[in-house]
C-alpha cells in the first residue's frame, strides 16, 4: 500500500468514526460491495499538486450520516444531507493533503459539488492516484484522490 493510499485510508477512516459516528470496516463485505450508489461529492484543490477528491456512498447512508452529524435522531432533508456528505470530503480532504504533501504545504480546496450516482458512473478516463473502500453499516464509501502532476 503507498503512502498516499495510507495517509488517505486513515483520514477516511478518522473522519467517518469521529465527524460521521460510524463504525468503519477497513475491508468491505460482500453485502456492502453490492450496495446500490447512492451519492458522490467532488472537491478540487490547487497547491504543490492540483486534484480533487472523490466521495463515493453506496446504500443508503446518507441520512443516518446526516443525522449523527448534526446530533439529531431524525434524518434531515436532502439538502442538508448533502451538506454533510461535502463537509465530510472536506475534512478528509484536509487532513489526508498534508499527510501525503506536508504539513508546512498550504492548499486551497474548492467548495464541494454533490450530485446522485444513480445515472452516474466513475470517470473512466482519470488515472486514480490513491483509493480507499470502507465499509461502513449496510453500505460503503469508496474515497478516490486523484493528483495532478503540475499545479498552477
Amino acid at each position: 500500500m503507498s503512502n498516499s493510499t495510507k495517509a488517505l485510508k486513515q483520514a477516511a477512516t478518522l473522519t467517518f468514526e469521529s465527524l460521521g459516528f460510524m463504525l468503519v470496516d477497513p475491508e468491505p463485505s460482500e453485502e456492502q460491495q453490492q450496495a446500490e450508489a447512492e451519492a458522490r461529492v467532488t472537491v478540487d484543490f490547487q497547491g504543490p499538486f492540483a486534484g480533487k477528491l472523490e466521495v463515493r456512498m453506496f446504500g443508503g447512508l446518507l441520512p443516518s450520516l446526516a443525522a449523527n452529524m448534526l446530533g439529531e435522531l431524525d434524518p434531515p432533508g436532502k439538502q442538508l444531507q448533502h451538506d454533510a456528505l461535502g463537509e465530510l470530503a472536506n475534512v478528509i480532504c484536509g487532513n489526508a493533503l498534508p499527510a501525503i504533501a506536508g504539513v508546512t504545504e498550504v492548499f486551497h480546496l474548492e467548495a464541494p459539488v454533490v450530485e446522485s450516482l444513480a445515472n452516474n458512473g466513475a470517470h473512466a478516463a482519470e488515472a486514480v492516484s490513491a483509493q480507499a473502500s470502507l465499509g461502513l453499516d449496510n453500505g460503503r464509501a469508496d474515497v478516490l484522490l486523484f493528483m495532478d502532476q503540475a499545479s498552477d
